[in-house]
């Protein structure tokens, strides 16, 4: 049985990077507090990983959300604020308009005001905070990027660079940046004269490492071309 102290809570992250840090965390914590301030029930969680700017009614998530909603007879939606909802203000204000028309009541858990009057003032509040929002989300992607080129300059000078000799700052680890133990270990092989589809096998059967032979020999590039690194960074600091 529902009661119109229900709701449902609704949160969106732009892609898996998102989803495994901590941002759904931080929408669910504004979320719940706003839920339990308020002393409403949740009867529903809905989590889509999509773009902001993508057409609501096109998320797999909110639509399931909506079609829960008329079966339960809940027209209460929350959310953490206008970016969760969308980034575009035209998708934001059109999907509160067509929701609001249909008997929803949207929540904003961080701006609980924002969707809940409908008059010229509070269309253009709605409106100025969807754009802060966009406007701080994308001030934070730049500070992230410039961060990460600051980052790979520093790595560049210490030596910590990339097979294309930039300066490496994220992306998959190499295999003796894992096992640093394979470094000599490959070494070791290579000198008695060994193939380097006999190294794989002798890796996996003898060591327990299953490493391809092709993974076998862009290890030996990498050794090679962190010796010469190193002697690069060592004519560097004689200079």
């Amino acid at each position: 049985m529902t009661t119109n102290k229900d709701c449902l809570i609704y949160m969106r992250t732009s892609s898996m990077t998102n989803s495994k840090g901590d941002s759904v965390k931080r929408q669910k914590s504004s979320i719940m507090k706003w839920v339990n301030d308020n002393g409403y029930n949740v009867k529903g969680e809905y989590w889509d990983i999509e773009s902001g700017k993508m057409d609501t009614m096109e998320r797999t998530e909110f639509m399931k959300m909506i079609s829960d909603s008329e079966r339960l007879g809940i027209n209460v939606l929350v959310f953490s604020d206008q970016s969760r909802l969308s980034r575009d203000i035209i998708v934001q204000e059109s999907t509160f308009r067509l929701l609001s028309s249909r008997g929803y009541s949207l929540i904003s858990s961080e701006n609980p005001n924002s969707f809940i009057e409908d008059t010229p003032t509070s269309n253009l509040i709605r409106q100025i905070l969807g754009s802060f929002c966009e406007f701080d989300r994308s001030s934070t992607v730049n500070k992230l990027r410039v961060s990460r080129i600051r980052k790979r300059e520093s790595n560049r000078e210490k030596g910590i660079v990339t097979r294309n000799r930039t300066g490496k700052y994220e992306g998959r680890l190499r295999w003796i940046e894992i096992h640093p133990e394979l470094e000599s270990l490959i070494l070791k092989l290579r000198k008695k004269g060994f193939s380097l589809r006999k190294i794989s096998n002798l890796l996996k059967d003898e060591y327990g490492y299953k490493v391809s032979f092709v993974s076998v020999g862009n290890i030996l590039k990498d050794i090679d071309w962190m010796k010469k690194e190193k002697r690069r960074m060592k004519r560097l600091e004689t200079v």
